[in-house]
This record gives structure tokens, C-alpha cells and sequence, in this order.
């Protein structure tokens, strides 16, 4: 869990689009706080804070408001399209020790992964899942080991281990991730797969010495094996 920042900030009376306008003309960003079953909160804080806030601020921070210090819930952030510049700041107020509902990263740890090893790519499905835990033990992230998976294989949600005192709220059944084969290893496959099967075609004593070097093989297909097997004699005249 990274460190909770702390942000000055000042009651704001003016509300509306005309008057945020105004306020973004002059460095200052405006900030809604919602209360759950309460009614909201709006403040404003300069744009310097506004942009520290964003860059370093992954779920909770705090603001000294009016004297008073409210611990927050990053939510939604509102920037322009064309300048990137801030436009708003959406909060979320909650209690440090209460359980609250979140989304937290998911971050694959492949240093190990036979699959990625073997040439595949991983393919992340749910880059975030939702948990359930104490406002001031939200991790940053949640890290997934892939020591064990091979490629083709896919994981679920449920197979991620959580810290202690979270709770899984996304579906454990939901797919999170896979390792596939990647597109020109594939081609190169089904090319050599081509390619001995055509030689096998084009000479069957080779194809009947693979036979017979590799029974499995020719149990897999009879009818070549047949095909390859020496003619019987017919019988003797008396």
C-alpha cells in the first residue's frame, strides 16, 4: 500500500459549468466529495495539488478541508481531451476501518512461467478485479504467479491469492488470464506438420521405418500401417 497523501482544500459555494470554468482559468480544480446517503461535498483545491493527486494517489488520500481532515476514495478524474489539463476531481469520502468495496490492479508475476518460456504470450483478460477489505489495508495491486502455468493453458479469477482480511468480490469463475501460442510459432507448427506429412506421402518406405520406430504412431492410423506392411505370399502349387 502506497503512502496517503494529504491535500488542502476549500469549501466550494459556486457550482455550476459557468463558475468552474472561472475556477479553471484561475489554477483551481474544482472537487466533488460524495458521502454514501448523504449529500456531497464540494470543494476545490489548486492545480498543483490536482495534478500530484493524480500522478500518486492509487486508491485513498486526504484532505484538510475547512480545518477539518477528510479521508477519501479516488474515483472518476475529468480531463480534457485536447490539453489533458485536469477539469475535476470526483472523491468518495469513507472510514479508514470500515469494509469497503474496491478495484485493485492484477499484475502477473511470468519470470517463471513454463508457458512464456515455451514461446507463448500471455494474454490478461481482467486487468482489475473488485475486493472487499478495510479501507486502510487496500493494496496497491495484486500480484498472480505463474510459475506453474503452461502454454494453452488459462487461469481463473479464484486462483489468485489475496492478502489477508480480503475478500474476493468479482467472480471466481471469471477468466483472468491465458498463455497462447502466438500466431507465427503457430504458422511455423502446422507448416512442419505439412511438411512431414507430405514427405511421408511422397516416400512411404520412409513413412513405414517412422512407422515402425514410433508403434504409436501407426496404431493412430491402420490404414497406413497397412498400406506399408509387405504383401503376403500367395500359396504353393501341388
Amino acid at each position: 500500500m502506497s503512502s496517503i497523501h494529504t491535500y488542502t482544500a476549500n469549501s466550494r459555494t459556486a457550482l455550476g459549468s459557468r463558475n468552474a470554468t472561472k475556477l479553471r482559468k484561475a489554477g483551481i480544480v474544482p472537487v466533488t466529495i460524495s458521502r454514501p446517503g448523504k449529500a456531497s461535498t464540494h470543494a476545490q483545491v489548486d492545480e498543483k495539488s490536482a495534478g500530484h493527486l493524480v500522478a500518486n494517489v492509487v486508491h485513498l488520500c486526504k484532505l484538510d478541508l475547512d480545518g477539518k481532515q477528510v479521508t477519501a476514495l479516488r474515483a472518476a478524474i475529468a480531463t480534457d481531451v485536447l490539453t489533458d489539463r485536469i477539469k475535476h476531481i470526483d472523491l468518495i469520502e469513507v472510514d479508514e476501518k470500515s469494509d469497503i468495496k474496491v478495484e485493485v490492479a492484477v499484475v502477473p508475476d511470468a519470470r517463471n512461467c513454463p508457458g512464456i518460456k515455451a514461446g507463448g504470450i500471455l494474454e490478461l483478460r481482467a486487468r482489475k478485479i473488485q475486493v472487499r477489505c478495510k479501507a486502510n489495508a487496500i493494496p496497491d495491486s495484486v500480484a498472480v504467479d505463474l510459475s506453474t502455468v503452461e502454454l494453452q493453458q488459462s487461469i481463473n479469477v479464484g486462483a489468485i491469492k489475496l492478502p489477508a482480511g480480503m475478500k474476493l468480490v468479482t467472480p471466481a469463475k471469471q477468466l483472468l488470464l491465458s498463455i497462447v501460442i502466438p500466431r507465427g510459432l503457430k504458422s511455423a507448427t502446422d507448416e512442419a506438420t505439412t511438411a512431414a506429412a507430405g514427405a511421408a506421402a511422397a516416400d512411404p518406405k520412409a513413412a513405414a521405418g517412422a512407422a515402425a520406430a514410433d508403434p504409436k504412431a501407426a496404431a493412430a492410423d491402420p490404414k497406413a500401417a497397412a498400406g506399408k506392411a509387405p504383401a503376403a505370399k500367395a500359396p504353393a502349387k501341388k
